[in-house]
């Protein structure tokens, strides 16, 4: 999982009428807006596409000390939704968007929003539930983003124990996986000290 190898894509560099105008529906901003965050967007990646090795290289300065390649590669998966291999304007404007300062408000660390995107990275048969076999690669990306070490994983931090924890406390209604209502409830962990901190390290390598 996780190669930075990228093949060869075909640039991208105009957007059309018709795509200009599903963003400013999508985002509400004003196609002036939509138009300088394109050029801004050309100006770092002049043939219009993030490649995957371009991705990798940009969260390895985000996260130096970490092993990002797990989450490198479920997060570009998210994102490149047509599946060509490289991340677009549209693509990308849609996730950062989402992460807007307008939309997340650091006053009140509001995380919903991260845990969202990081259920919708995790979900990747796409059926809105976090199977258990989804629920691992979501908790050794994060400790790999937190710069755990192999000693830190073990007993009550090992993977296995962790999923186990995670179903136990949000499973609410006992089918053995967790819905996105149950994942981001505020009332399912923010009084259990376990997973406060378990989320606290999500956020923290976020922040």
């Amino acid at each position: 999982m996780g190669s930075r190898k990228s093949k060869h894509i075909c640039s991208k560099t105009e957007l059309t009428s018709t795509e200009i105008a599903e963003i400013c529906s999508k985002t509400n901003l004003p196609d002036s807006e939509v138009h300088r965050r394109h050029l801004a967007f050309l100006e770092q990646y002049p043939t219009g596409l993030i490649t995957r090795e371009q991705f990798y290289d940009s969260l390895d300065e985000v996260w130096p000390e970490s092993h990002i390649d797990k989450f490198a590669s479920h997060l570009f998966t998210i994102l490149d939704q047509d599946r060509n291999g490289a991340i677009d304007f549209i693509e990308y404007i849609n996730l950062t968007h989402k992460l807007d300062s307008n939309n997340v408000n650091p006053q009140n660390h509001d995380e919903t929003i991260f845990f969202e995107l990081l259920f919708d990275m995790f979900d990747r048969n796409h059926n809105g539930y976090l199977e258990k076999r989804e629920l691992k690669p979501l908790i050794e990306s994060i400790y790999d983003l937190a710069g755990l070490s192999s000693h830190e994983r073990r007993g009550l931090n090992s993977t296995h124990a962790q999923v186990k924890y995670l179903l136990n406390k949000l499973d609410k209604n006992g089918d053995k996986r967790l819905s996105k209502e149950e994942f981001l409830s505020e009332e399912n962990w923010s009084n259990d000290e376990r997973l406060g901190r378990f989320f606290a390290t999500y956020y923290d390598v976020n922040n």
